[in-house]
């Protein structure tokens, strides 16, 4: 009985943590335009991976903006049109964990560039 109890809370611990190669890593994903850094999405394992974050990394006056995955969610995107240096933070979730991350520069009246997508288990 007591080993039972011990197992089942051992279980219990383990749901509330990601997954090691499902959201166990560092996600980054990086766009670069005409071999300029443009812009970086990123979700850190040091934050449980429950946040994105996108950054504007140069001064064209362009949007960028990151298309992410997260455990129970596909297709999400997050704006950033606040300016060079910048960064815009997603909403939290620990059980709703960051599973992808892209970064991508929003061009106006052409088709948007994205970096490389970055998830857990592709050796990036």
């Amino acid at each position: 009985m007591k080993a039972a109890a011990v197992v089942a809370f051992a279980g219990a611990l383990m749901g509330t943590a990601p997954a090691f190669g499902d959201a166990g890593e560092n996600l980054d994903s990086r766009h670069f335009y005409y071999n300029n850094l443009d812009a970086t999405a990123w979700s850190h394992l040091s934050e449980d991976n429950k946040a994105v974050h996108i950054k504007d990394e140069y001064a064209d006056g362009r949007g960028v903006y990151t298309l992410y995955d997260r455990r129970n969610d596909t297709g999400l995107r997050l704006n950033n049109n606040q300016g060079n240096g910048k960064t815009v933070t997603s909403g939290s979730s620990t059980s709703n964990y960051v599973r992808k991350v892209t970064a991508c520069m929003d061009i106006a009246l052409l088709p948007d560039e994205c970096g490389p997508d970055d998830r857990p288990g592709d050796g990036r």
